[in-house]
């Protein structure tokens, strides 16, 4: 880290905290790690920790934000927006493919809440200030994350096909 700019290793401690947090998260449950062993899993000292974040929470939500981010940065595109279908599929092939996080964040009670959605940006974008629009959204919004929940919570029996399927015909927006 001796050739890094004081921002790449800034990043570089951000990251190496965020795969520590995540890698204790899965041993056990999120009140019950420490600062000392998330410095020390993590490899970086607990200075570095305070000068990249106040607090474990503080790691927590940004690992949230990316993650929620990530989801959502598919809702603008042109191309998922003419064929929802497609989106649904992604979405839920996102939340396959990184299961292992989305489970410990859903422990955390970071996603347990409408919040996982909520990050959207279409609420900006489609909801044109009319209130019949905005709870239309709400309650897309709500019913969707529910949803999505229950499927992970339920072990994700139905494929992602019928859950996509399922999604664009129940939950026109």
């Amino acid at each position: 880290m001796k050739n890094l700019s004081n921002k790449e290793a800034n990043k570089v401690t951000r990251e190496c905290l965020q795969t520590a947090l995540i890698q204790l998260m899965s041993q056990k449950p999120f009140e019950k790690i420490t600062i000392t062993e998330l410095v020390r899993r993590s490899g970086v000292s607990r200075t570095a920790f305070y000068r990249n974040y106040e607090s474990k929470e503080e790691i927590l939500n940004e690992v949230c934000r990316s993650f929620i981010d990530s989801l959502s940065a598919s809702f603008s595109d042109p191309t998922f927006q003419k064929d929802p279908v497609l989106w649904y599929r992604c979405f839920f092939q996102d939340i396959w493919d990184h299961a292992m996080l989305f489970g410990l964040l859903l422990e955390a009670h970071m996603l347990n809440t409408s919040a996982f959605t909520s990050s959207y940006s279409l609420v900006k974008k489609d909801h044109d200030g009319e209130p019949a629009s905005l709870y239309r959204y709400l309650a897309w919004e709500d019913a969707f994350s529910t949803i999505v929940v229950r499927w992970f919570q339920g072990g994700r029996k139905e494929s992602i096909d019928f859950m996509a399927e399922f999604c664009s015909q129940v939950l026109v927006f």
